[in-house]
């Protein structure tokens, strides 16, 4: 019986590429058991040339099966994801502290961090970057879709919106990490959205998801392609679907990563509840907004 601090679905995501790795290192010890068996038969008959046995034997080490649970710094073979992901990070307050910061100036200093595909790549990331209960004011992460801006402006979000809690600083503190953790590996172990019965023809909705760290507080966003906004324009049936979807990403948001009861209250003093808002609400002074 194995045991797991993930939740259910990252848990999920994570397992599947441990058990293609098991799957990997089985085949390889398999392979390797067999060459030695054929070596040690050949090494009992006369052979005419030592030398190239030798070099064809190397070769044979050189193509083996090696994942990076084999050999952590020599391996061959990568788990990858179902799509291509980018970190972007930035760091306003670098110009508010130097005078040249302000609201139109957002995304000057937005930084291509690394894009990734691989369960390795993003292992390789996670645990060389600054983790966001030591993140400075101001500070944002964004993990999105390769060809995605982690802005309101790009096509693939500007009729979208999103997911969002706003966490107490202080209270969450020990807590955010692993938070943004499991918000990550939900995202690219592409668990967020509930399989659908055409993923063919079915648009992905989520797009990316953000961590910022403010003075007071820290915020995690899951960004979607469509809104509320763009389905009421649709008709009645993909209407409902995309409200069906963009509810259910909610739904897992507040359970099965943050692991609140689904009717439980959150919102008091610096904490929100978990909030659905489009980003053309979201530029108004009081959007509309779906309160989980």
């Amino acid at each position: 019986m194995s045991t797991t601090a993930l939740p259910s679905q990252p848990a999920a995501a994570s397992k599947a590429a441990l058990d293609a790795a098991i799957k990997d290192s089985e085949a390889s010890s398999s392979s390797s058991q067999t060459a030695d068996s054929a070596n040690a038969a050949a090494s009992t008959e006369p052979s005419s040339s030592n030398g190239a046995a030798d070099a064809d034997d190397s070769l044979a080490a050189d193509e083996s099966v090696r994942t990076v649970f084999d050999d952590k710094e020599d391996f061959n073979v990568k788990h990858p994801l179902f799509n291509v992901w980018t970190l972007w990070f930035d760091n306003p307050s670098h110009k508010a502290a130097s005078g040249k910061g302000g609201k139109d100036s957002w995304g000057e200093d937005l930084n291509k961090v690394v894009t990734l595909d691989s369960v390795e790549e993003f292992w390789g990331l996670y645990n060389n970057i600054i983790p966001p209960s030591e993140l400075p004011q101001k500070a944002n992460y964004y993990l999105f879709k390769e060809g995605i801006k982690p802005a309101w402006e790009d096509p693939a979000n500007a009729n979208g919106g999103k997911w969002s809690i706003q966490l107490p600083r202080d209270k969450s503190r020990a807590s955010i990490d692993q938070l943004w953790l499991y918000t990550m590996l939900s995202a690219i172990g592409e668990t967020l959205e509930a399989p659908t019965s055409s993923p063919e023809t079915q648009t992905e909705l989520v797009t990316g998801v953000i961590m910022s760290a403010r003075a007071n507080f820290y915020r995690i966003a899951i960004w979607t392609r469509k809104s509320d906004d763009a389905a009421s324009t649709s008709g009645p049936s993909e209407a409902s679907d995309v409200m069906e979807r963009i509810m259910g990403i909610g739904r897992k948001f507040k359970t099965e990563i943050l692991g609140y009861d689904i009717n439980q209250k959150l919102g008091s003093g610096l904490m929100s509840d978990v909030e659905y808002q489009s980003h053309t609400e979201s530029e108004k002074k009081k959007g509309r907004k779906i309160v989980l």
